[in-house]
């Protein structure tokens, strides 16, 4: 009965709540253990706050919370068919947060508007620290800026969907204020730097959700405008983006893809050192240039060891052949794979090299057109040689691939939560994938993944407890939460977003945050309405 009435007051309750709600906002983007500290001071502040009858009984009656904490038991049923039961149980250890955070927010008091505009402003701030961290460590090692962020932080994947969403909450905060001063100019300066990184970080997902957001807003504004005028503005700019962009698209994949015009029949045959170059034009193509011609590997171990430290047979930063990198970053700069061509590389260029950075396009603009160059080149080789490993876009494929032929198998009820790895290893094995075994993982989406591991019963409960708890609680006239929830389900397309620590925490943290504890209803002009 004592432990009932808990050892705090309520005041302090609430108080040490949103500073730990801060925290967690705050670990989001940046620390895998401050969510681990967050997660446990939210525990800590529950029991001792007491009143467990209440608390229990406000989730009972929360239908949105029980159903999102469904998904816990959903996965925890699909260890009772599974094999390997410690794989099952590492998972249900992962998805722990999935019961427990929103159990207790749903019984949390509730935050006020300056609260809720707080903890964005936080979780803009944290984006800001990691965005400014790495960008300098970038100019300082010349690594790049995704390796920094996944090594340093959390996945670049993951910290995508987070910068984009600081990107549309810090537009909704200004926008939605009456105090215009001098944060307005700051935060505009703040907007541009972040859609900067946004490219500059060269994480498709984010970029892909960034602009369907754009596209997403503008239509829900559209739709929700009375005023004729505005909603066909509204319409036409999407119309005109849309074709925009598909026109940029196009002409990019043409221009990258014709290839150069060359003799073959009759190439030089020797170096300006009198050896003997060879040439295999139908070994690969990049940026319409031909890669392995004017190849003379003598003289290019030779002159590289005049140039970097890092042996010609040994492997750059990221792992890679050397000798392979050399060649495609030579070949991007129209250089012969020879002692001149080497000797003409800046020390820029070796350092680029030595990075694994293998053509020299990847280091020009913003990141947008080299992440495009990227994922061209991963899709031409692919054609040519069916071996996708080493290329993140074209492993995908290959995974969505391996992950249906596991689905047609176990259509209804899947392998079971544990069984995922064994099921995918031995299907790569079966269909003699040429994936290299350290990149054999599994589906890289999570609509599959679940599909595989529960089987399409679970696939459908699962898209119910996407959408029924902010259908039931009109979280969806919200612009904050339609944001949150656009950005996160088109992230499923490319990640097992739930399937890490962070991918959890961004998932049922924004979830429960919008859901139990900010009452959108009392703050009727945060949330779309049709215009006067």
């Amino acid at each position: 009965m004592w432990m009932n009435k808990g050892i705090i007051s309520d005041e302090l309750y609430a108080r040490l709540l949103f500073w730990v709600l801060i925290a967690m906002i705050v670990a989001v983007p940046s620390s895998r253990f401050l969510m681990s500290v967050s997660q446990f001071s939210f525990g800590a502040l529950w029991l001792a706050h007491g009143h467990y009858k209440e608390k229990w009984r406000a989730f009972i009656h929360n239908k949105p919370a029980v159903v999102l904490t469904s998904l816990f038991f959903l996965h925890l049923l699909g260890v009772l068919y599974s094999t390997d039961l410690d794989y099952a149980l590492k998972d249900i250890r992962t998805k722990l947060p999935i019961l427990i955070i929103p159990f207790m927010f749903s019984s949390f008091p509730k935050i006020s508007h300056t609260q809720f505009e707080k903890l964005l402003y936080f979780f803009i701030g944290s984006v800001l620290f990691v965005s400014f961290f790495v960008t300098i460590s970038h100019f300082v090692t010349n690594e790049e800026v995704r390796h920094i962020i996944s090594r340093e932080f959390i996945s670049h994947i993951r910290f995508s969907l987070s910068v984009t969403l600081s990107i549309f909450y810090l537009v909704f905060l200004r926008v939605n204020t009456t105090n215009r001063n001098g944060m307005d100019i700051f935060s505009i300066v703040i907007l541009f730097w972040l859609i900067f990184f946004l490219f500059f970080l060269e994480a498709f997902t984010g970029i892909i959700v960034f602009f369907l957001l754009m596209f997403s807003v503008l239509l829900f504004l559209a739709f929700h405008s009375s005023s004729k005028l505005k909603k066909y503005i509204l319409l036409s700019v999407i119309l005109i983006g849309a074709i925009g962009i598909t026109s940029y698209l196009v002409s990019f994949y043409k221009s990258h893809t014709q290839i150069e015009e060359i003799d073959l029949e009759h190439l030089e045959t020797r170096t300006a050192s009198g050896n003997i170059y060879y040439h295999k034009p139908e070994a690969g193509v990049e940026n319409g240039k031909y890669i392995y011609i004017y190849m003379n590997e003598k003289e290019l171990r030779k002159a590289w060891k005049r140039k970097s430290l890092i042996p010609y047979d040994s492997t750059d930063h990221l792992n890679q052949h050397i000798k392979f990198t050399l060649i495609r970053y030579l070949t991007s700069k129209n250089l012969r794979k020879d002692k001149e061509g080497v000797e003409a590389l800046q020390l820029s260029d070796v350092k680029n090299i030595e990075n694994g950075i293998a053509n020299y396009e990847y280091t020009q603009g913003i990141g947008i057109e080299s992440r495009l160059l990227k994922i061209l080149f991963e899709y031409q080789n692919y054609v040519r040689t069916g071996d996708p490993s080493g290329h993140s876009v074209m492993q995908r494929v290959e995974y969505w691939k391996t992950a249906w032929r596991i689905i047609e198998k176990n259509f209804w009820f899947g392998v079971g939560t544990g069984d995922m790895n064994v099921a995918f290893d031995q299907e790569y094995q079966e269909m003699n994938s040429k994936l290299k075994p350290e990149a054999r993982l599994r589906a890289h989406n999570q609509y599959l993944s679940i599909w595989v591991g529960l089987g399409f019963i679970g696939l459908l409960w699962f898209l119910f407890a996407l959408i029924f708890p902010a259908w039931y609680s009109g979280s969806f006239k919200n612009l904050f939460y339609l944001i949150f929830f656009i950005a996160f389900t088109v992230s499923l397309f490319t990640e097992d977003t739930i399937e890490t620590q962070a991918g959890v925490t961004l998932f049922i943290y924004f979830n429960s945050l919008f859901l139990f504890l900010y009452d959108t209803h009392n703050n009727q002009y945060l949330s779309t309405s049709s215009d006067d």
